[in-house]
């Protein structure tokens, strides 16, 4: 397959220039060869590229003045270590935000739209009435 290149490039000046990657589509990017990914891998990927595919070289590398260099192992330095009290923290969040969706699935719940907040659910749960409303009032009061 080849890659039409000028997909990428926009006129300036009487020039080709490279267009705004943020004014194209996921498809014209996908039609340049590129895949959605973290700029992590992206830097790690150039590395790799750099030194002609060879990861023993990006390991060996000694570029040290190189912006991509304290990254091309596929990590940040900068970034500090979780705590294992944030780590569980953080599984405990995933593990309730997973089981939001699938309540929110299966006795559809609709939260957040472009238009504005739009809640809607239904007036009782496996024939359990809700103990607030909306506004957070006592049902009843």
């Amino acid at each position: 397959m080849s890659i039409d290149r000028k997909i990428g490039l926009e006129l300036r000046d009487g020039h080709e220039v490279g267009r705004d990657p943020n004014q194209m589509t996921a498809e014209e990017l996908v039609a340049l060869g590129h895949s959605a990914m973290s700029p992590l891998k992206a830097l790690w990927l150039r590395c790799i590229d750099c030194y002609g595919g060879s990861l023993k070289s990006v390991r060996d590398c000694t570029s040290t003045d190189c912006p991509s260099w304290p990254f091309r192992l596929g990590h940040s330095p900068w970034r500090k270590e979780l705590s294992q009290e944030r780590k569980e923290q953080l599984r405990r969040l995933g593990a309730e935000t997973a089981a939001t969706r699938i309540t929110d699935q299966k006795y559809g719940a609709q939260i957040g739209t472009d238009e504005g907040a739009a809640t809607t659910l239904p007036d009782a749960i496996d024939g359990e009435k809700y103990p607030l409303n909306l506004v957070g009032k006592e049902e009843g009061a």
